[in-house]
């Protein structure tokens, strides 16, 4: 994998992890249980990618 796609792949991947700490933080603010059902979905399946991109990456994302 080149520098370039690396770089890619870093972005995609903090992008994620940003996007998993908006969602806890907004799910913890809110009372409904749909919402929150909502989030957690979410949540999930944001979490899902992280984990398929740390195994795409291998020993790089440490």
């Amino acid at each position: 994998m080149s520098q370039k796609e690396l770089n890619y792949m870093e972005d995609v991947y903090n992008h994620e992890k940003l996007v998993i700490d908006v969602l806890k933080r907004d799910r913890d603010m809110i009372d409904d249980d749909n919402y929150i059902e909502l989030f957690n979905n979410q949540i999930d399946k944001h979490t899902d990618l992280v984990a398929n991109i740390e195994k795409y990456l291998g020993d790089a994302c440490e």
